[in-house]
């Protein structure tokens, strides 16, 4: 069902074709670290967004800082600016973190041979790591029908139980001024930072402590758990459409091999509850 992981720099022997293990920029402690680090600066993010941005909005009154996190917390202009922040920042500093670490290991493992084959393999780009690479249409189009299946029985089950996911987004879309940056911050710029969180940085850093399709599984899998729960705005129904969501992101990740599938399907996924809020309201 997963594919085998995407070819990945090996240390080759000076005098024969014999390939060792590939490097892996993480260890299984590491990874366990790199969770709690992305996850904590993506909450601090959006929060020093908040903080950030409340006065520049609510500029007719001093605020406190209860005041700035209390009211900036509920109002879409706000929320808007401080998903764009996050944005900014999360993908800054996510490109330091691969690029750093593939610079050490590189470093450390390039120390250990002298052929300038083997040395030359050790070249390994950040794109490369977060799978940020082309992928056939017809990948994507097969990926848009499972994601079409999705919908139809999420949605149905939704109207079956008399559910209403967007109702969070009542306050935010009253208050955002102008309102259409409110639905890009959600439609797109939410779905990139979050794919590149997900599925990018943390799916590749599990997938890689693993031999075969079970780093797939066991990353997908892992991953989906975190993003259900990150949306904890959300009841546990809609939780579970989310869970069930992030695991068909994650098999596009690994079937595509590219990052751009996932972020594509989310960024569909956006745009259909968004326009579907649009016309009920």
């Amino acid at each position: 069902m997963f594919n085998k992981p995407a070819t990945k720099p090996v240390l080759e022997s000076s005098n024969s074709t014999e390939a060792v293990q590939p490097l892996k920029l993480f260890t299984k402690p590491g990874v366990v670290l790199l969770f709690i680090g992305i996850i904590g600066l993506f909450l601090a993010l959006q929060l020093l967004g908040i903080y950030l941005f409340a006065p520049v909005v609510f500029n007719d009154f001093p605020l406190t800082p209860a005041q700035r996190f209390g009211m900036g917390s509920f109002d879409g202009t706000v929320t808007s600016y401080s998903m764009i922040f996050t944005l900014v920042a999360l993908l800054g500093i996510i490109y330091a973190i691969v690029r750093g670490r593939i610079h050490r290991v590189s470093s450390k493992a390039s120390a250990k041979i002298v052929d300038v084959k083997a040395t030359s393999s050790l070249r390994y780009a950040v794109a490369d790591y977060l799978g940020l690479k082309p992928f056939p249409m017809y990948v994507a189009m097969g990926f848009i029908g499972l994601w079409l299946l999705f919908v139809i029985v999420t949605e149905t089950l939704t109207y079956i139980l008399d559910k209403d996911p967007t109702a969070f987004v009542d306050a935010l879309y009253d208050s955002a001024n102008p309102k259409w940056l409110l639905i890009v911050t959600m439609v797109i710029v939410a779905p990139i930072y979050e794919e590149v969180m997900f599925r990018g940085i943390l799916w590749s850093a599990v997938r890689e402590q693993f031999v075969g399709t079970k780093g797939a599984w066991v990353a997908t899998i892992s991953t989906s758990v975190l993003f259900s729960i990150i949306h904890f705005q959300y009841e546990f129904y809609e939780m579970s459409v989310i869970f069930i969501l992030a695991m068909l992101l994650g098999y596009a990740r690994s079937r595509s091999g590219s990052l751009y599938v996932p972020i594509l399907l989310h960024i569909i996924n956006n745009g259909l509850a968004m326009w579907m809020y649009l016309i009920v309201t």
